[in-house]
This record gives C-alpha cells, structure tokens and sequence, in this order.
C-alpha cells in the first residue's frame, strides 16, 4: 500500500467505551478508532442500541 491508499473502515462491536462497558473489548474497541484515524484512515464504529 502506498502513503496515499487510505481505507475506509467499520467496526462493528457489542460495546464501545464511553457509551457502554461490561469488559476488554469495550476498551480496545474504544481505543482501536483512534490509531487506525492516526495513521489516516477513515473509521466508523456501530454498536446495537439494546
């Protein structure tokens, strides 16, 4: 890939810190969309309203 190949990225999890925690994956689902928009990607997160 070159410098200029940003991908556009959907992550999808149960939970996502701040809205909701129960365990690991809160965090790292939290903290994971940070870096990937660091390095200059385009990411959304979705997580179910239940």
């Amino acid at each position: 890939m070159s410098d200029n190949d940003h991908l556009k990225i959907l992550l999808l999890a149960a939970e996502v810190v701040p809205f909701a925690k129960t365990g690991g994956l809160a965090d790292v689902a939290g903290a994971l969309p940070k870096a990937i928009r660091a390095l200059g990607h385009d990411i959304r997160v979705a997580m179910p309203r239940y």
